[in-house]
This record gives C-alpha cells, sequence and structure tokens, in this order.
C-alpha cells in the first residue's frame, strides 16, 4: 500500500531555523475578572434549539448558545497544541517554533518559557504536550511531557524550567499519549509506528507495527496522528492516521487484533466512553465526521450531523458523565459542544482566526444540583469542564451554560 497521504491537512512544519529565533510576544490578553456569583441551574424545559442563542463578538466569531469568555491570549506565533498543568492553574501551549510556554489561568500572564539549546539549534513543532493522569497513585509531580516534530520527546519540570530527560526518535514524532493507570506513555509518527516507553526507566519496551502481510490489515500504513487506551483495560488501546483505518492494539499480541476503515485522522480525534464499549471518531473528511463506534464488533452505531455547519475535524473528546462531546476544526474553525443523543449543536463557536488544532478540558465550574424528574429535558451543559483551545495564533479559555 502507498504509504503517502492523499489529502492536505495540518499545520505545516517551517524548516527555517529563523522561523524560531523571532522574538515572542503576547500582542493582546483578555481576562475576564471573575467574581463569585449565585449558582444558576439552567433547566431545559423545551426544545433547545428554541433556547440557542447567536451573537457576534468583536473578534469575528460566532457564539452561539451558551458560551461565556473567560480569556482571550492573542500571541504572534502560530499555536498547536495545550494542556492544563496538574493543578489547572496555568495552561501549557506548544508552539510551532518548539518552545513550550505556560500562561497564567487567572492572569493570562506567560509564567514559563521551555525550550533547551537543542530546540533551538533545530526548531520543529511542539506536536503534543501532556501530563500524567493524576490520582491517588499518581500525585502531582510538576512534570509535563512534550513531543516535537524533529523526533524528540522531552520532560520538563516546568516550575524551574528545565527539562529533566530527552529521547529521541528518528523519524518525526506527531502525537503521545499516557496510559491511564501505569506509568507508560506512547508515541506516535510518521513511520506508521508506535512506541511505548517505561517513564520510570525511561525505556522503550515494544513497538506496534503492521506485519506488512498482503491482504491483511493488522497495522497502520501511514502517519498516526491519534492514540487512545481502553479505560477498562490494562492492554489495550487504539490508533488512527492517514491510512482511513482505526486499529485496536493489544499489547498481548504481534500485531492488530482488529479494525474499522474509513476514518481520516489528522489530529487527536479518538476517545473511548467511560465503559469502554463505545469509540467517538473526529475525523478530517467532508462527512461523517462524528461518528460512534461499537468497539467489540468494529461496527459502526451511527454518524452525528449535529447542524448545518460543515467543518472537518482535527480533535474531539467525550465529555464525562454526560451525553456530550467537545470537538473542533477547520474550513469553518468551528469548535462544538455536540449532544450525542439528541444530536444538536448545543454551543459553538465559528469563524475562529484559525483551525482548532487542539483544546483541553479544566474545572467543572459549577455541578447540577438534583432537579426534580418532573422536567422534559435536564441540560448537561454546566458539567462541561472549562476548555481551553488553540486557533491560530491565540489561545482561548471559555466556559458553557
Amino acid at each position: 500500500m502507498d504509504p503517502q497521504r492523499k489529502k492536505e491537512a495540518g499545520p505545516v512544519a517551517p524548516s527555517s531555523i529563523k522561523a524560531a529565533r523571532k522574538s515572542f510576544a503576547v500582542t493582546n490578553t483578555y481576562v475576564k475578572n471573575v467574581t463569585p456569583q449565585k449558582e444558576i441551574i439552567t433547566v431545559h424545559t423545551s426544545s433547545p434549539q428554541i433556547e440557542h442563542r447567536s451573537f457576534h463578538s468583536e473578534q469575528n466569531q460566532i457564539y452561539q448558545g451558551d458560551v461565556n469568555v473567560l480569556s482571550i491570549i492573542d500571541t504572534n506565533k502560530d499555536i498547536v497544541c495545550c494542556k492544563y498543568t496538574e493543578d489547572t492553574k496555568d495552561i501549557a501551549t506548544g508552539f510551532i517554533d518548539g518552545t513550550v510556554r505556560l500562561f497564567d489561568c487567572n492572569t493570562g500572564n506567560c509564567t514559563h518559557t521551555l525550550v533547551d539549546d537543542e530546540c533551538r539549534a533545530y526548531p520543529g513543532p511542539v506536536t503534543a504536550i501532556k501530563h500524567r493522569p493524576v490520582s491517588k497513585a499518581h500525585p502531582i509531580t510538576n512534570m509535563l511531557l512534550s513531543s516535537y516534530v524533529n523526533g524528540c520527546i522531552k520532560c520538563w519540570k516546568y516550575k524551574y524550567d528545565q527539562c529533566i530527560y530527552t529521547i529521541r526518535e528518528k523519524r518525526q514524532t506527531l502525537g503521545l499519549c499516557y496510559h491511564p493507570r501505569f506509568s507508560k506513555f506512547v508515541t506516535y509518527g510518521d513511520d506508521a509506528k508506535l512506541n511505548m516507553y517505561d517513564e520510570e526507566a525511561q525505556t522503550q519496551e515494544r513497538t506496534f507495527y503492521s506485519s506488512q502481510r498482503k491482504n491483511i490489515i493488522d497495522g497502520h500504513t501511514s502517519r498516526i496522528f491519534a492514540c487512545a487506551f481502553n479505560p477498562k483495560s490494562h492492554h489495550e488501546l487504539i490508533s488512527g492516521g492517514w491510512d482511513d483505518t482505526v486499529i485496536c492494539w493489544d499489547d498481548r499480541q504481534p500485531f492488530a487484533t482488529k479494525h474499522f476503515l474509513g476514518v481520516h485522522m489528522c489530529g487527536e480525534g479518538l476517545d473511548f466512553d467511560k465503559p469502554g464499549k463505545q469509540i467517538l471518531t473526529c475525523s478530517w473528511q467532508e462527512r461523517d465526521t462524528i461518528q460512534i463506534w461499537d468497539y467489540g464488533s468494529c461496527k459502526l452505531i451511527e454518524t452525528i450531523v449535529p447542524d448545518t455547519h460543515q467543518s472537518k475535524l482535527y480533535c474531539g473528546k467525550l465529555v464525562p458523565q454526560t451525553n456530550l462531546a467537545v470537538c473542533g476544526g477547520s474550513d469553518s474553525n468551528t469548535l462544538r459542544v455536540v449532544d450525542i443523543n439528541m444530536k444538536i449543536t448545543e454551543c459553538s463557536i465559528r469563524n475562529n482566526p484559525g483551525a482548532i488544532y487542539a483544546f483541553d478540558f479544566g474545572t467543572v465550574r459549577r455541578k447540577m444540583s438534583k432537579v426534580p424528574d418532573t422536567y422534559k429535558k435536564i441540560s448537561e451543559i454546566q458539567n462541561i469542564p472549562r476548555v481551553a483551545f488553540v486557533t491560530g495564533k491565540r489561545l482561548q479559555i471559555v466556559d458553557f451554560g
């Protein structure tokens, strides 16, 4: 099979070192002055479409539904990815010049700049920023892991702007994903392979790849852009990329165990539901961008068309403990909140300055109180955590409801 892509998408990596040496500046910052207010619980007693509202902002963005803008940080460099820190007080952003910068959520100030001599000498876009999932077994470490197009994976102690260690891969590393329970992570790239590492030992445990046998799909044949672990399994994970195939892996097997076709991935658009039985795919294609699949049989459950505004999607996640999903993409440069059951867009932000390459969930602003069962529909919008997303040279934080 031809390993080359047939479609154009995604941020273009500049090869010029000059691009990395231009001075960085925050050109505009807006931070909403949040004052404590009495909680207001919104209850939908009629069709949600009737209650939706749209208005135009000063930045030509179009907001639909109950969207609350908390902060907007405009810079002079393109941003590719973002991630809240473990305590959600700062947001780490990965820039196209290979620099990771942290912004304070309350003030919008740039608090830390993570770059070393290697990043300056061989600049390449930051493709992903992650940290180990926080739990009782894994307390807060104040560390971040970032991957780069030049093949580096760097671990940062961001409080001290210090690189703890670097892993160098001989490929373009396009992303990484942490195991939900173990101190392991997976990286993936342009060689159609996934590498699993032990974080504590900083060693590679194994590689997931195709057997290259004819007429058998047991691995990828092109670049990989997305990966997600099954939350109910220690051993299972899925991945997707340019070969229009989502591959299901088991680390106890030499090659892939199953797959499903027709999903063109260009970003982190894969997610499991909490029981680990269904998969959300958000794909960069003209049609069938939002789909729900059965993990056991790899069969399509349904395709969701939430509105008339078409957008090729880079990223998407299910909102925990709700029937909602958040997704973002290009064309109309839209960030959406989609009700999976109702198949409608609850909230959206269109006409952003650039494509939505990535977003991350922060803290839940408020929790729903108990509401009588007599109401026809209870809105789940207020259960959505704050969302930080990147669009062009802008980092924006919003919440809903």
